[in-house]
C-alpha cells in the first residue's frame, strides 16, 4: 500500500539570525548538545557535543585485552554488536592475527543482521513520531486508504488499537508527544499508514534481532567473539544457516516494500 502524493506545505520560516542552541537533541541514545551560528537565515557554523560520559575506557585498565570487546559491546544496547566487533578487531591488529574464514563470514553475517536491525529502529522507533501524528490517526477514513475489503479491515483494526492507547489516557511508547502541533503535515488516512507500519515494525525487530540469536547466542549483545574468531562453531549447520537465510529474507522484504516507501514518501512531505 503507498501512500498518494500530497501538495507540499509552505516552507516553515528561517530561522533567526545569531546563535542557536538545542540541547538536549531526542530520540538518540545517549545525550546531545548541537550549537548553530545563523547569518542571514542560514547555518555558517555548527557544533557538536556529546555530553553523556559513560565511564568504558577507566573500566578496562588493567584488564585482558581479550575481555575488552564484552565491555565495550555495551556502549549501546540498540547499535550493539558494532562496538564489540570494532573491539576485538582492534586487539586482532595490534597482534597481527588473521581469523578464519568461517569466523570473517559469521561475524559479517552478524554485521548486516545489526545493520537491518538498527535501521528499523532509528527510523520507526526512535524517530518516526516527530513526522506520525497518532492520535490525527483516529480520525483517517480507512476506505480512502484501500479498496480491497481485507485491507480496509486491517487499517480499521489497527485504528482501533490506537483508539484504545488514546481512550484509555495510558499511551505507552506513544505518550509525552506533540499530537495536533500544527508542524505535524500528514494527513490523517497518511498518519494511520504510517502508524501501522511502527506496529508491523516492533514485531519485524524481534525476528530482525533473532539473526544475532543463531549465531550470536542472544541480542542485545552478541556472545559469540573472541579475539581470533568465533566461538559458535557448532551452530554453522544447515538448519540454522537456513533459519537466518529465512530472516534475512522477510526482512528484506520489509525494508525493500515498507521501509525505503516510507523513508522516501517521508523525505518528500
Amino acid at each position: 500500500v503507498t501512500i498518494k502524493d500530497q501538495v507540499s506545505p509552505s516552507p516553515p520560516p528561517s530561522p533567526p539570525d545569531g546563535r542557536m542552541v538545542i540541547d538536549p537533541i531526542t530520540r538518540i541514545e545517549g545525550h546531545l548538545r548541537i550549537e548553530t551560528e545563523v547569518v542571514d537565515g542560514l547555518v555558517q557554523n555548527a557544533w557538536s557535543t556529546g555530553t553523556l560520559f559513560r565511564g568504558v575506557e577507566p573500566i578496562l585498565k588493567g584488564r585482558n585485552p581479550e575481555d575488552a570487546w564484552l565491555f565495550t559491546q555495551r556502549l549501546c544496547g540498540v547499535c550493539t554488536y558494532v562496538h564489540g566487533s570494532t573491539s576485538v578487531r582492534s586487539v586482532e591488529d595490534a597482534l597481527n592475527l588473521t581469523v578464519p574464514a568461517n569466523a570473517r563470514i559469521i561475524r559479517n553475517l552478524l554485521m548486516g543482521a545489526q545493520y537491518l536491525h538498527d535501521h528499523i529502529i532509528h527510523f520507526y522507533h526512535l524517530h518516526a513520531l516527530d513526522w506520525v501524528d497518532v492520535v490525527s490517526a483516529l480520525g483517517a477514513d480507512p476506505r480512502d486508504m484501500a479498496s480491497e475489503p481485507n485491507l480496509i479491515d486491517y487499517f480499521t483494526a489497527v485504528q482501533k488499537r490506537l483508539q484504545t492507547f488514546v481512550s484509555s489516557d495510558q499511551l505507552g511508547p506513544f505518550a509525552n508527544a506533540y499530537w495536533g502541533h500544527k508542524e505535524y503535515v500528514l494527513t490523517p488516512e497518511e498518519n494511520l499508514l504510517l502508524a501501522t507500519h511502527y506496529l508491523e515494525a516492533l514485531k519485524l525487530q524481534v525476528k530482525t534481532a533473532r539473526m544475532h540469536a543463531i549465531f550470536g547466542g542472544k541480542n542485545p549483545h552478541v556472545q559469540s567473539l573472541q579475539v581470533g574468531g568465533v566461538t559458535c562453531r557448532q551452530d554453522i549447520n544447515n538448519n540454522r544457516i537456513s533459519e537466518f537465510r529465512s530472516l534475512l529474507q522477510e526482512t528484506k522484504n520489509f525494508i525493500d516494500n515498507v521501509y525505503v516507501p516510507d523513508v522516501e514518501f517521508l523525505a518528500k512531505a
